[in-house]
């Protein structure tokens, strides 16, 4: 009896424990409002797809892509930044953040309720890049700095 209790209580902690996309597998297209507004795409054209879920993750890649503008050395039409700002308060993102967001060199798709990244793989307070071959995963990689990011990207 016990072991069978212990076997049901394994399959739900299973079900309960958060699921990402892995490498290997296929995401699905989606489309999210930028900054300005404007429609930003993660499609089949989509070969490096920069994500985070929290204000440092977000300075990570935006030191990193700044950076890269002034080297003026990559070519930003293959890739696409998102972020989650699902946890930041509705009122600080309206009049706050995203007007900052506003003085940024690049766009940047907002996932304002979570529900569009929720899959996608990431940790607090990091950044994370993620390899694409016509949405299918290729590469995972975590990065803690602007530095290990701005490496990754060369």
């Amino acid at each position: 009896m016990r072991a069978l209790i212990f076997a049901i209580c394994t399959l739900f902690a299973g079900f309960a424990q958060a699921s990402f996309y892995a490498e290997g597998e296929l995401i699905s297209s989606f489309q999210l409002q930028d900054q300005f507004e404007n429609e930003v795409a993660v499609s089949a054209a989509t070969k490096v797809l920069l994500f985070s879920r929290s204000m440092k993750g977000g300075d990570i890649i935006k030191d990193a892509l700044e950076q890269l503008k002034v080297d003026n050395q990559h070519s930003f039409e293959s890739l696409v930044y998102v972020a989650d700002i699902s946890g930041m308060p509705s009122l600080i993102a309206r009049f706050v953040a995203i007007p900052q967001m506003k003085d940024l060199p690049f766009s940047m798709g907002l996932d304002r309720e979570g529900d569009v990244t929720k899959m996608l793989p990431g940790e607090e307070d990091k950044a994370t890049l993620i390899r694409l071959d016509k949405l299918k995963i290729i590469d995972v990689v975590i990065i803690e700095s602007s530095e290990a990011l701005l490496k990754e990207l060369k």
